[in-house]
């Protein structure tokens, strides 16, 4: 639209892209010329003089409509194929696409994309700048146009380290740099969210303490410029990352009024009896009775007692300080699995039992029951189930603080299940859940003996104390409310001064 209105462009030359009809319409050819568009837009927006283009954002903005079109030729169809074996075919779509038409594909489609599409499209994006490729010219194709986004999403996927070695190291540090630059400059917070995210995904211990220095010099550039909201930014930043090694006894619930992401004291999980309750919700469909019996075979008489109802199941540990209630995965089609929710948490509520730790064991669509159904400041919640990770945010609504298992690809029992029983063994035998001790040792256990499918499934899993982002946006959301209390304070104060003769 821009550009036809500065002439740059005509509605003649874009109609050979969309035709007359859907059978004319050229979906290749239309992508790349939003993409040659996104680009000049970029450089337009980052100029000395900035100039925000006519129609980027919003509904039916460019942005929006790349986005759209991103997902639906490209990301969908190797989503789809997730399961084909041969490659070529899988990855067909995006053949004719360059190098930096996948980068825009990938960081338009963030939340749709699958481990293993991202990991094939981040590949592919390197064959296609030739024999020796180099990242930073790839950055400066697209102007850097979200590469805070990409760098994210690399880290996440375990690539981080092949994007910055592919550039001179002066190249890198000064990218890793500008990444947790200037985050108080932007009126959102998604660029701080993708910090977040970020550092949690990194192994490279150089490269943790450089964003952390970072982190810190920015924060004391605001504190000196008196930039309050740069240094809360920066402040809260600081202090995640540096929670994450014990050596630094950060107290996360002190300092930012949040609990540690990276263990959970036995403590915080029982009820006033001493006990540890769960609750696992199951759906009546194949894959819902599958999962169930799979479930109900892994306790083992040594360390359980299973008692069984019309409706529900309860599983006990000998010692009865460990309770598991799972519904039984009775008729979807009839209500029959609702059904048995509802009065299984009828009897919990009447018997006084406070589940802290519950699993949704079904596909994601089935997932908005459990929500609907989930009891409030659950401290541990599993989700087994497909897309699981695009729900986080609304399972932090229902339970602050919660400590979140999710996938962002397919859910499998195979993986479910040993998640469940290291679970429930620790609850048995230890005093407190270390994430980063449970996720090593699964992650040695898949590579040792499950196939090459189950270890990329697993790599989709995100434990909790890598979901840094939702806890920055909590933190965020703790400081602002405290901000406002003390100026509300202040205010009264003011307000009285003239009546006291002040």
């Amino acid at each position: 639209m821009d550009d036809i209105i500065s002439g740059k462009n005509s509605i003649q030359n874009i109609s050979k892209y969309i035709g007359v009809d859907e059978n004319n319409y050229d979906s290749v050819g239309y992508y790349k010329l939003l993409v040659k568009t996104a680009k000049e837009y970029s450089l337009r927006l980052n100029a000395p003089q900035k100039d925000t283009p006519v129609c980027m954002y919003g509904t039916n903005g460019l942005l929006e409509v790349l986005r759209e079109k991103a997902i639906r030729h490209f990301i969908t169809p190797i989503n789809t194929l997730h399961d084909e074996p041969v490659l070529a075919k899988r990855m067909r779509a995006i053949d004719p696409l360059s190098a930096g038409e996948i980068y825009y594909m990938i960081v338009m489609g963030e939340n749709e994309i699958y481990t293993s599409s991202f990991k094939h499209s981040f590949n592919r994006m390197l064959l296609k700048m030739g024999s020796k490729p180099r990242t930073d010219s790839l950055f400066q194709s697209v102007h850097f146009d979200f590469f805070k986004k990409f760098i994210k999403m690399s880290a996440n996927y375990n690539r981080l380290d092949t994007l910055l070695k592919l550039m001179p190291s002066t190249k890198a540090e000064y990218l890793m740099k500008a990444f947790v630059s200037n985050l108080e400059n932007t009126s959102s917070l998604e660029d701080a969210v993708d910090v977040a995210d970020c550092f949690s995904s990194i192994n490279d211990k150089k490269l943790l303490k450089s964003m952390i220095e970072n982190v810190k010099q920015n924060e004391a550039q605001c504190e000196n410029e008196g930039n309050a909201h740069g240094y809360m930014i920066y402040n809260i930043l600081k202090n995640i990352f540096l929670s994450s090694d014990s050596v630094n006894q950060i107290d996360l619930k002190a300092v930012l009024g949040i609990p540690s992401i990276y263990e959970l004291p036995k403590s915080d999980l029982q009820d006033n009896s001493g006990r540890i309750v769960q609750q696992v919700f199951f759906y009546g469909d194949d894959d819902g009775r599958l999962c169930y019996s799979q479930f109900l075979n892994s306790f083992q008489p040594k360390d359980w007692r299973i008692f069984k109802s019309k409706e529900w199941v309860e599983i006990r540990s000998l010692n009865n300080d460990v309770l598991i209630f799972a519904n039984l995965p009775l008729n979807s089609d009839q209500n029959m699995d609702d059904t048995a929710q509802a009065h299984l948490n009828s009897y919990l509520e009447m018997n006084g039992y406070s589940p802290s730790i519950v699993i949704h064991r079904g596909h994601s669509y089935w997932l908005p029951g459990t929500l609907e159904r989930m009891p409030i400041n659950a401290k541990i919640v599993i989700l087994g189930s497909c897309g699981g990770y695009k729900n986080l945010n609304k399972i932090l609504e229902f339970s602050p603080e919660a400590h979140i298992i999710s996938t962002k690809e397919i859910g499998t029992g195979d993986i479910n299940k040993p998640i469940l029983n290291y679970l429930n063994q620790s609850l048995l035998t230890e005093n407190k859940i270390v994430w980063k001790q449970m996720w090593r040792k699964l992650t040695g256990l898949f590579t040792k003996e499950y196939g090459k499918s189950t270890v990329e499934s697993w790599e989709s899993y995100i434990p909790p104390y890598r979901n840094l982002g939702a806890i920055f946006i909590k933190s965020y959301d703790i400081a602002m409310k405290k901000k406002s209390q003390e100026e509300e304070i202040i205010n009264e104060e003011l307000s009285g001064w003239p009546e006291k003769g002040n």
